[in-house]
């Protein structure tokens, strides 16, 4: 395989690029910074035409990462699900899905687009024998109305998860962990196969993320409006990852918002949730940094999303030259604001009790660059469509002082952008 053709676009929009490129493509991804904070949100990716594929429950990629001095020579997009994690620990596995995805799926592509969002350049990296793309001026895309749903409904009855949140609490006080995220999954039917790129388009209208994705697989698509950096790590080994724990509602009158977000940027219960995340990813950097390396950046930062106020600390770390970038994804997986504290505890407990497989949710999705790079993201605010079939995941970190009717009132706003995207109403969800 020869170098990449570097070559500038002129500027686009990414959404409109996506639409415009991707035309009856069977398999692309965007990666799109909807949102740009302080940290992140800078760059937009669109990758297109593959070249291979890799798919299953592992992850072979060892003699293909960190040996081209640049980066998308040979980068790699795709995701890590979440049952990833039982090829790294020894915990029993639900086999039960709704939607049966591999737990491993990642793509090389034959020509790369990088957004600029600041400086607003398009940067195009592709195979030689693939056509440098032609970019019209306008900026459509695909007009949106919701498709009509023919079911909706749960594996897991509000009833049910009421009661496995205070059996969680009770696990608390004998002492078997400090905290778990339990999740809930809901299920249903569209009445007609839906255009899962216009779904794409409002999500990211409704809730607009730094890490939102769209991956085309056949007939399936992955639709992501993620907030959460999991890790990502430069060529020379910096490692970051940004965990978000503690959550609360966004209100449209701004005295009422702005007591959401006072509350959650004084709240003890919010900062000792966030605290013991913060904790567990400094513990799973260590396993691959340099002594002494490990810090905390920031710690119980709010930021301010569309549909809520979210609170995340910043780890940071050296990454030791005798550890690849794989074997530091490895020591990182899954994503511990998915999990819970003492991480593998919390794992078998969310297993035992959840009954059903997360799949991509709660994953890590993104890229993986030649050079050792990498950026992923935790997979949440995210839908799965397969035909007419459709999937999303809502869940919270149970502890001690946790209030069920609380828990359950921030799973809904959690729910919201993916709610209005499938234009769901809030009591729908609540009868289930």
């Amino acid at each position: 395989m020869g170098a990449f053709l570097t070559e500038s676009l002129p500027w686009k929009p990414p959404i409109a690029a996506a639409f415009e490129c991707s035309g009856k493509e069977q398999c692309f991804v965007l990666l799109h910074s909807g949102q740009q904070k302080k940290n992140t949100g800078r760059y937009s990716y669109l990758a297109l035409y593959p070249q291979e594929t890799i798919q299953g429950d592992t992850l072979p990629l060892s003699g293909k990462l960190g040996s081209d001095a640049a980066a998308f020579d040979n980068a790699w997009f795709g995701y890590l699900g979440y049952e990833f994690l039982h090829t790294i620990e020894n915990i029993p596995q639900e086999t039960r899905s709704y939607i049966t995805l591999p737990d491993v799926w990642l793509t090389r592509f034959g020509l790369i687009l990088i957004f600029d969002n600041q400086a607003k350049t398009i940067t195009s990296y592709r195979a030689p024998h693939i056509a440098l793309p032609r970019l019209s001026s306008s900026a459509v895309i695909p007009a949106y109305s919701p498709s009509p749903l023919a079911s909706l409904t749960s594996p897991m009855s509000k009833a049910e998860y009421m009661d496995i949140i205070a059996q969680t609490k009770e696990a608390i006080a004998r002492g078997d962990f400090y905290q778990a995220n339990i999740t809930r999954k809901f299920v249903g039917t569209f009445q007609e196969t839906p255009d899962a790129f216009a779904i794409f388009c409002a999500l990211s209208k409704a809730s607009p993320g730094a890490y939102s994705a769209f991956i085309r697989m056949q007939d399936t698509a992955i639709i992501s409006s993620s907030p959460e950096c999991f890790l990502k790590m430069d060529a020379t080994g910096r490692m970051e990852s940004r965990p978000i724990k503690g959550t609360s509602a966004r209100f449209s009158n701004k005295t009422q918002d702005d007591a959401s977000r006072h509350y959650l940027e004084t709240s003890a219960k919010e900062r000792a949730e966030n605290l013991m995340i913060v904790d567990l990813m400094r513990n799973d950097f260590s396993r691959s940094c340099e002594p002494g390396s490990v810090t905390v950046e920031r710690l119980f930062e709010v930021s301010t999303y569309t549909t809520l106020h979210h609170m995340e600390s910043t780890i940071i770390g050296q990454k030791r030259t005798d550890i690849s970038t794989l074997a530091a994804v490895r020591n990182c997986f899954p994503p511990g604001s998915m999990t819970g504290a003492p991480k593998i505890r919390a794992m078998e407990w969310c297993n035992a009790h959840e009954k059903i497989r997360r799949g991509v949710y709660s994953g890590a999705l993104g890229w993986f660059g030649g050079d050792g790079s990498c950026d992923l993201s935790v997979v949440i605010r995210t839908l799965i469509i397969a035909g007419k079939r459709f999937e999303f995941q809502v869940g919270g970190a149970i502890t001690a002082d946790s209030e069920p009717e609380n828990e359950w009132q921030e799973t809904l706003v959690k729910a919201k952008g993916m709610m209005e995207a499938l234009a769901i109403e809030r009591k729908a969800l609540k009868n289930i």
